[in-house]
């Protein structure tokens, strides 16, 4: 599920906690771009969220009561670096 990456991060909050999913994301795009910028490779993997909130894998994990896994990252060094894709042109759209 991890692809064998070196490390595995864990982003969380606390479950009721206003706008978490928001701050998490936010800090979860930062961090990869600061690996990205140290050479590293990273990916957020959605799939394993439900398990790694599951009581007994919080349990040992060490996640304490009242927090739930957001954002699951791996980072490593990635085996290739692909080539950039092309991007679709800029449209912004605007209200009066």
């Amino acid at each position: 599920m991890f692809y064998g990456a070196g490390t595995l991060i864990l982003l969380l909050a606390t479950s009721d906690a206003q706008s978490a999913a928001e701050d998490v994301a936010l800090a979860g795009q930062n961090l990869m771009l600061a690996a990205c910028d140290a050479g590293l490779g990273s990916c957020p993997i959605g799939l394993s969220r439900a398990y790694l909130n599951l009581p007994e894998v919080k349990a040992e994990l060490g996640i304490p009561t009242g927090y739930a896994v957001f954002t699951p990252l791996i980072v490593g060094h990635p085996a290739q670096i692909p080539e950039p894709t092309s991007r679709k042109e800029t449209q912004i759209l605007f209200w009066r």
